[in-house]
């Protein structure tokens, strides 16, 4: 469960998320769709993954782009994934 609340905690700092409440299914299921994205992914086919998965969200809008932690991310899911396998 850790990497989950890991991924969990990167996802509303890098998606700004401010409410949300995503089972450790939905969790799993966004760690995947992350994976499925390669290498390079951006902040938006992040939150794509994530609507889809997860409907609606509420989050803060900020201007700039900021891509730090899209490798996290990435780090994170592909962690999750392989505690799975």
């Amino acid at each position: 469960m850790s990497s989950l609340n890991d991924l969990k905690k990167e996802l509303e700092s890098t998606l700004l998320i401010t409410e949300w409440s995503p089972t450790e299914n939905q969790l799993r299921l966004i760690s995947k769709g992350i994976k499925a994205l390669g290498s390079s992914p951006t902040k938006s086919d992040i939150e794509k993954v994530v609507l889809s998965i997860i409907g609606s969200y509420g989050a803060m809008l900020l201007e700039g782009v900021d891509y730090s932690d899209l490798t996290a991310l990435l780090i994170l899911a592909t962690k999750v994934e392989s505690e799975n396998d």
